[in-house]
């Protein structure tokens, strides 16, 4: 029999922290419940090796007063909100996260056996997904019967009605092609060719702005990391943009998504034509009379639900305003405008350009390829320019905290990488 000291042994923080985190990604598809207690139990049980490691555990004090700083604004914040009870769940969140982000940093920096044995699994999921995705494309519903909310134009695989695939898929889709990169470094073509098949499977999802992004960052990812001739890209993306082309020509729902409504926004005021009739344009312009009606502090995290649907914003000049309130502006800038005023803004620019700075300033030293992949998801999860979900809410946030982890886990800012035990 087993004894009680030989199961501690084999069941310590470190592997219970890594379990957790193989598991991560599927937290994610299940929902908010299952994000929120994994990420519970991954902060918690890192504080308690903090506690009973002490000083054996080493931190890189500047990421932590980084990110103590953004936390404090949130908790600044609390101080003006206009519904306490709706903001302070949110910002007692962000405290976990310090640990989060720190549990992670932990693991990868212990050992390269276990980041990569994170990356494999998470790897697995993915590609899972994949196949599911175009089972769903074929057959109309996934390998478990779920469906989407638009049938024959959007795929939702795991996530059935909530319909959110497609920004999970951008979210994981560079560590895929990192892990395969690093798994088989000599075959340059297949990798290659693998970007250009993600690029196609994040288009069939049918997500226009996740899709913009899943493009752009793969194609970022293209032109940095794979050292193939340039003739040999042109006429494989090229290839794919004449699939596209033809896709949308023969496939009537998907030519309405991105072709009809997308080509509008090209033409003579093609954006403010857009926005000024669109229900994120309505969004867009409550959440900016919320913030020059509240400048400085905003209304409060999570309030742009209930102050949207004020009575004194009735009277907005814009065609849609009656569809105006929403549970966030659907633009992550319009968020924290109107939600934290301009401290917060600034605060939450400064916190994420010097974690930028930071962290490309690492990359260009390593050269680590899953950290370029958490570098290109941040920068283009605060592109201004494109609709975005409420970046403190549970699913969206999960997603980008884990690549932010990733980006600032082989963040150096001290001469030597860290020793951890």
């Amino acid at each position: 029999m087993i004894k009680i000291k030989e199961i501690r042994k084999k069941i310590n923080n470190t592997n219970l922290l890594l379990y957790l985190f193989l598991l991560f990604p599927i937290s994610i598809l299940l929902g908010n419940f299952a994000i929120n207690l994994s990420m519970l139990l991954i902060s918690t049980i890192f504080m308690i090796t903090l506690i009973n490691k002490k000083n054996q555990i080493q931190t890189d004090k500047k990421i932590l007063l980084l990110l103590l700083f953004f936390f404090f604004s949130l908790v600044v914040n609390l101080i003006f909100t206009k519904d306490f009870y709706l903001s302070y769940p949110r910002v007692i969140k962000i405290f976990f996260l310090i640990y989060f982000i720190g549990s992670f940093r932990h693991l990868i920096l212990n050992s390269e056996n276990i980041e990569m044995t994170i990356y494999r699994i998470w790897s697995i999921i993915l590609l899972v997904i994949i196949i599911d995705l175009i089972f769903e494309f074929f057959v109309g519903k996934n390998i478990i019967g779920l469906t989407s909310v638009m049938p024959g134009s959007r795929l939702a695989s795991f996530t059935g009605e909530e319909s959110v695939i497609g920004n999970f898929f951008s979210g994981f889709v560079l560590l895929f092609l990192s892990y395969f990169n690093y798994k088989y470094p000599n075959y340059k073509i297949f990798n290659f060719l693998l970007a250009i098949f993600v690029i196609g499977i994040s288009f069939i999802i049918g997500e226009r702005a996740n899709f913009i992004k899943t493009f752009i960052i793969i194609f970022s990812f293209i032109i940095l990391i794979y050292d193939i001739k340039l003739n040999i890209k042109i006429f494989f993306i090229s290839s794919l943009l004449l699939f596209f082309v033809l896709f949308i020509n023969f496939n009537g729902s998907y030519k309405d998504r991105y072709y009809e409504q997308l080509i509008k926004l090209f033409q003579k005021n093609g954006i403010n034509n857009y926005l000024e009739n669109s229900q994120y344009g309505a969004h867009y312009n409550v959440a900016y009379e919320i913030f020059r009606d509240n400048p400085i502090f905003g209304v409060g995290i999570k309030n742009f639900r209930n102050e949207s649907g004020n009575k004194k914003y009735d009277n907005l000049k814009h065609p849609l305003n009656d569809l105006r309130t929403a549970t966030h502006p659907h633009q992550l800038h319009f968020e924290f405008l109107a939600e934290t005023g301009i401290f917060g803004y600034l605060c939450f620019l400064i916190f994420i350009f010097i974690s930028l700075y930071w962290s490309i300033k690492s990359y260009l030293i390593n050269k680590n390829n899953f950290q370029l992949s958490g570098i290109l998801f941040v920068l283009i999860s605060i592109l201004p320019l494109l609709p975005s979900g409420s970046f403190l809410s549970t699913f969206n946030s999960s997603i980008f905290w884990i690549n932010y982890a990733i980006m600032m886990g082989y963040t150096i800012t001290k001469n030597k990488r860290l020793e951890l035990s």
